[in-house]
């Protein structure tokens, strides 16, 4: 309140020095500048619209305080009302001797309002006047990783590290950028599940390859291992997840095996898209094909992203015999120095498994399951993971059992 009654009184006070006859002209631009810095301080506050009342007045006796206008744009932008920033900012951007400055504020807006390519627009037309603007130069380097032009990212971050080597927020963002350059990974997992009754232990093994391109698709091969029921299978997969748009891509997968405990041959098909306000949804198939029975499952999935957050929830609709079978898989997942270090908590409940392996385990009629998942970096380039799962599954009619499954992974980046 009395932080109020100061602005409200300073804008009253420099009302009556301008309309004041008395007043004179040397002594507007003090009155003008002390309230802007008041009008700064509020903003850097978090009271914005204290801030821009303050703001307005300025630019109602001083059209031409770019200061004040530029203030305005910001605390626009900062509340995600982008369209008034714009309005206010894009103005500056025409004027006869233009500053860097507007350009700067757009081109964080722009990505802030995931428009990485006016952001990138932004960010160059402001270097023009200003090539060595360092906050442009971050601004433009945030534009191209977002486009996935990361060898281009690293140009503009060495090119800042070289002018200014104490630059955190760069080295930062090269550290992360090199990470993401390395396109090749190798993964090993090995699990084994335990049972509260007379089942042997199940023991199931998988070593992948996948490489990542330049426009942000993965194609992935895999050899899975598993030994249950006194047999030992063998199955090979291929995976591609192309990226088809810019905010669409899709999901294929192919697998052969032995045939004794794996589907002879599976095939998977699903398409993602990225939805306004941070949501991702997809649809899909799998198909997995047994001796003596095929198997349908529908699938797809709804996430969002919060700030470190992953949440998403994935259904399967399953027929068997005459009925549906349906089962719910809840992910929420917290993110931790950056998306390859995580801890995960799942949670399901219906009769589709986790792993899709031998025919009994996927026609079994129901299951409860909790797991965690996590996965930390052990140093550059190399990352260790694991889980622990309980299970309380109905396996055939009337029959009953908990399961108890731990795993670990091993995964090399290059």
């Amino acid at each position: 309140m009395i932080r109020l009654f100061r602005y409200m009184t300073g804008i009253y006070l420099f009302s009556l020095l301008l309309l004041s006859p008395i007043a004179s002209v040397a002594q507007a631009p003090v009155s003008t500048d002390s309230l802007f810095r008041q009008a700064q301080q509020l903003a850097f506050d978090g009271k914005y619209a204290e801030s821009r009342a303050i703001a307005k007045a300025i630019l109602q006796a001083t059209p031409a305080h770019t200061d004040a206008k530029l203030l305005l744009g910001r605390t626009y932008a900062w509340q995600h009302e982008y369209d008034s920033a714009r309005a206010v900012l894009q103005p500056l951007t025409r004027q006869e001797i233009p500053s860097p400055e507007p350009y700067l504020v757009l081109a964080n807006l722009e990505l802030w309002d995931k428009e990485p390519v006016r952001s990138l627009r932004y960010a160059e037309q402001g270097l023009v006047l200003e090539p060595a603007n360092q906050q442009l130069n971050l601004a433009k380097a945030k534009a191209l990783r977002h486009l996935n032009r990361n060898q281009e990212v690293v140009g503009v971050l060495q090119a800042i590290l070289k002018r200014e080597p104490a630059n955190q927020e760069a080295k930062d963002l090269l550290a992360f950028i090199l990470e993401l350059t390395r396109t090749n990974r190798i993964r090993l997992e090995h699990q084994v599940s335990s049972f509260d009754e007379r089942t042997s232990v199940w023991q199931l093994s998988s070593l992948e390859y996948r490489r990542a391109t330049p426009n942000g698709s993965k194609y992935l091969a895999r050899i899975n291992y598993a030994q249950r029921y006194s047999e030992q299978s063998m199955q090979a997969e291929l995976e591609a997840y192309p990226q088809l748009a810019e905010k669409t891509y899709a999901y294929f997968t192919v697998g052969l095996s032995d045939k004794k405990l794996f589907p002879t041959f599976r095939t998977g098909i699903e398409l993602h898209r990225l939805l306004p306000y941070e949501l991702e949804a997809s649809l899909g198939v799998r198909t997995l094909l047994f001796p003596s029975e095929t198997v349908m499952l529908y699938t797809g999935h709804i996430g969002k992203y919060l700030k470190k957050q992953w949440v998403s929830f994935r259904p399967y609709l399953q027929k068997q015999g005459v009925n549906w079978e349906t089962t719910g898989v809840l992910h929420l997942r917290q993110y931790l120095r950056d998306e390859d270090e995580f801890i995960t908590l799942v949670l399901s409940k219906g009769s589709t498994p986790a792993m899709l392996v031998a025919y009994q385990e996927i026609m079994r009629l129901d299951a409860s399951r909790v797991a965690l998942e996590n996965q930390f970096r052990l140093g550059k380039g190399f990352l260790l993971g694991s889980a622990l799962a309980y299970e309380h599954e109905e396996y055939q009619e009337g029959n009953f059992r908990s399961r108890y499954t731990g795993s670990l992974s091993v995964l090399v980046k290059f």
